[in-house]
């Protein structure tokens, strides 16, 4: 399978927050049908350490093919059709969220 990196960033946010994006262009397949390959994670710092806040990524998932997303506290993952750019909106919009409630805590 050729794989050639389109995207490769770790781009700091705040101070305590950071979103992580990996693109790559892909060989067309059942998996990745647009030929692309994605993975996305917002990360949160508390309690000296960087909490996975969530993780959107188009990769297999128990074998199945798919968007899905990873949500903190969460077992379950919520399958959604996204592009990169949807899924990269998206994170910024559940991090969000997730972040005002831990702040709280």
């Amino acid at each position: 399978m050729t794989r050639e990196t389109i995207i490769d960033r770790d781009e700091h946010l705040a101070e305590n927050k950071r979103l992580i994006a990996h693109l790559w262009s892909v060989d067309k397949t059942e998996e990745f049908a647009n030929g692309y390959e994605f993975t996305l994670q917002y990360l949160f710092f508390k309690d000296d350490k960087w909490i996975q806040i969530a993780r959107i990524d188009n990769q297999l998932h128990e074998g199945k093919p798919g968007t899905h997303i990873h949500i903190y506290g969460k077992k379950q993952i919520k399958w959604e059709e996204l592009s990169f750019n949807e899924a990269e909106e998206k994170i910024v919009e559940i991090a969000k969220n997730i972040i005002n409630l831990l702040s709280r805590m």
